[in-house]
């Protein structure tokens, strides 16, 4: 076998194990099509909002709007997915996103979209969401054997952040494109409307694929409603409660989110006002982001093994603080890339890292409802993160937003290494 043979046999063994399971693969494949037409339209709902309003925070109550459902409703999400069919539930969700682009795209063509409707319709795709991502989270358990289980979900970690940094790449081209076709657009359009009008009606048909996929794999007992599942939707609270450990780590992952994901909401104002650049190279740097995710996803699947997972949690929090601390001191486009880079690299190898720690340890009966609350605490970091972020910088400008978050993301690190010196996990 020659070397190159060998690199592929060690990769299938390895990073791409999962893959070797039909309905995981199936899964994998249609999601990555959905996955990269979402970012295309979320990065071009940022740079819409901003270039329509000139105000930093209207980008981050667009994100509000669309993950705030989650944190209400969320709990009951999870409830569903672990009463209902979840291949169903994702079937109908998915198919309320596409109708949800396909109205977006229409009316953002035909010039009724101001900026209080935008974020009415991400309040509704938040809704759509507090189902969808819940669900989500508890079906990846359903499509491969438990040994497989961290390598499935760095794979899915893998593939949502290879369309972090495809998506805005994309959108970025739709935007350029947009830009050279400025002279021929219809009623005074001009490139930006164009490029997210670009965007939107990719995003709806990207749905397609994961809705083919869904049709096309087999779950055991995917028949009919399951039998109720005993207590309310909050059992997962108790759980948590229950397991110190593990409801730490829920709590710990609230205040990394809270200063990890902001970054993506002051990118717009840290593009234009620190370094004068254009909506391409706010494109470009949400794409370093991700290509910085995906990186961190592709060691969480080849590496990602129980023993080490409590160091990868550090080393995801360490890694977000020093990214979001030489964007704080970025003045040049290099060092911007760089920031963001590891920024992403360490917030994606903390999550992923974190989200599989908490499947392998709760049993099937209560999955749906703790991940249900794992979503929420992801989502609850928006209202919290965003709208600060958003609000601090109209106070006090980028860079020292910037520097606070650096600085709580290095406090969640501390927090993490005191917890692995007194008290070593077990496992």
């Amino acid at each position: 076998m020659d070397r190159r043979s060998k690199l592929l046999a060690a990769l299938r063994d390895t990073t791409f194990r999962s893959l070797r399971h039909r309905n995981y693969r199936l899964y994998f494949l249609g999601q990555i099509v959905s996955f990269v037409g979402s970012w295309m339209q979320s990065a071009a709902l940022m740079w819409l909002m901003y270039d329509r309003t000139g105000d930093p925070r209207w980008p981050s109550w667009l994100l509000v709007a669309q993950v705030g459902p989650t944190v209400l409703f969320g709990s009951w999400g999870g409830g569903l997915a672990d009463r209902y069919p979840k291949r169903k539930l994702i079937f109908t969700t998915q198919c309320a996103f596409l109708a949800h682009a396909t109205v977006l795209t229409v009316l953002l063509a035909s010039d009724l979209i101001v900026p209080y409707v935008l974020v009415g319709f991400m309040l509704v795709s938040g809704v759509i969401q507090a189902v969808d991502l819940p669900s989500r989270l508890a079906f990846v358990p359903d499509l491969v054997p438990k040994d497989d289980l961290i390598n499935a979900v760095g794979l899915n970690s893998l593939l949502f952040n290879s369309a972090r940094a495809v998506g805005p790449a994309l959108a970025g081209l739709v935007f350029l494109l947009a830009g050279v076709a400025a002279p021929y657009l219809p009623g005074g359009m001009n490139a930006v409307t164009a490029g997210a009008v670009g965007c939107f009606a990719l995003n709806s048909v990207s749905f397609v694929a994961v809705l083919f996929a869904l049709r096309a794999i087999r779950v055991p007992g995917d028949g009919a409603p399951k039998k109720r599942a005993a207590g309310s939707v909050w059992d997962g609270v108790r759980y948590l409660r229950r397991n110190p450990a593990l409801g730490g780590l829920v709590l710990l992952t609230l205040a990394m989110c809270v200063f990890g994901w902001p970054l993506i909401t002051v990118l717009p104002a840290f593009t234009r006002l620190n370094l004068g650049h254009s909506e391409r190279t706010y494109s470009f740097l949400v794409s370093t982001v991700g290509a910085g995710a995906l990186l961190a996803a592709l060691a969480t699947a080849t590496f990602g093994r129980t023993e080490l997972r409590w160091r990868f949690l550090v080393i995801g929090a360490a890694a977000s603080a020093l990214g979001l601390f030489i964007v704080s001191q970025a003045g040049e486009l290099w060092r911007a890339v760089l920031g963001c880079a590891t920024a992403g690299f360490g917030l994606i190898l903390y999550l992923s890292t974190g989200q599989s720690t908490l499947q392998l340890a709760v049993p099937d009966a209560k999955r749906g409802r703790v991940m249900a609350l794992w979503a929420m605490t992801l989502s609850a970091s928006a209202p919290l993160g965003h709208l600060l972020a958003g609000q601090a910088v109209t106070a006090f400008g980028v860079q020292p937003v910037l520097l606070a978050m650096s600085m709580g993301a290095a406090g969640c690190t501390a927090v993490l290494i005191v917890i692995l010196v007194t008290r070593p996990p077990r496992g």
